[in-house]
């Protein structure tokens, strides 16, 4: 359920310098894409989702049962059907043999019209019955995936608002401690290849993000 955002060099404000404007600021490195990772709050929040969304899940995993029995119930009317036709014909195709010694010849050709009649009679029925249970079955299908599509967007609509709001957090955490620390430039780490100690300012960031209690997060080095 958690989606991975892509990060640019911090959509939170932080930019860019060339290489004379770096040697003349006092700039500070952060791993945005650890902090976002690793926000306390979004990861609160996600957790809180999964809990609010679980219902609603397993509903949708309970009706996508339904369809299943609901198609196999289908295909076992149909086949029943099928089945009693062919012995409703079978059978009159042998009470015909075991009398036609005893028929003339126009009365075997009526008979058989007639079980020939009846036999496309129940073709028809069949067909009919496949169409119509078709027509029930697609239209099972169309309302749960509706459900489906809803529930999948009300997700996504979840998921950004968690993730914006981790990403204004850190953003206004990064500002606060960079103003604190007179840096006049924060950069992402993955757009430089080396960054300074004492410069990093990940950890500072993440420490002051409103936290729970037990939480408890070290940047992996």
């Amino acid at each position: 359920m958690k989606k991975a955002v892509k990060l640019t060099a911090l959509s939170l404000g932080l930019a860019l310098a060339s290489s004379f404007a770096m040697a003349e600021e006092n700039i500070a490195f952060l791993n945005v894409d650890y902090a976002f990772v690793n926000n306390p709050t979004r990861q609160a929040e996600l957790k809180k989702m999964d809990k609010e969304f679980k219902a609603p899940a397993d509903k949708l995993k309970a009706d996508e049962k339904v369809l299943q029995d609901k198609k196999a119930s289908f295909e076992k009317e149909i086949d029943d059907k099928a089945k009693a036709i062919d012995k409703e014909i079978e059978s009159k195709v042998k009470s015909l043999e075991k009398d036609a010694p005893k028929l003339r010849q126009a009365d075997i050709k009526k008979r058989q019209d007639g079980i020939s009649a009846l036999a496309k009679k129940r073709q028809g029925e069949i067909q009919e019955l496949i169409s119509q249970r078709n027509a029930d079955f697609n239209k099972l299908v169309e309302e749960h995936q509706k459900n489906v599509a809803k529930f999948q967007a009300d997700v996504q609509q979840r998921e950004r608002e968690i993730n914006q709001k981790a990403l204004v957090e850190i953003q206004k955490t990064a500002t606060d401690i960079a103003k604190a620390k007179n840096f006049s430039i924060v950069l992402d780490e993955k757009t430089v290849v080396y960054t300074v100690e004492g410069k990093d300012i990940t950890e500072d960031v993440l420490k002051a993000l409103p936290q729970p209690a037990t939480s408890t997060t070290k940047q992996a080095k």
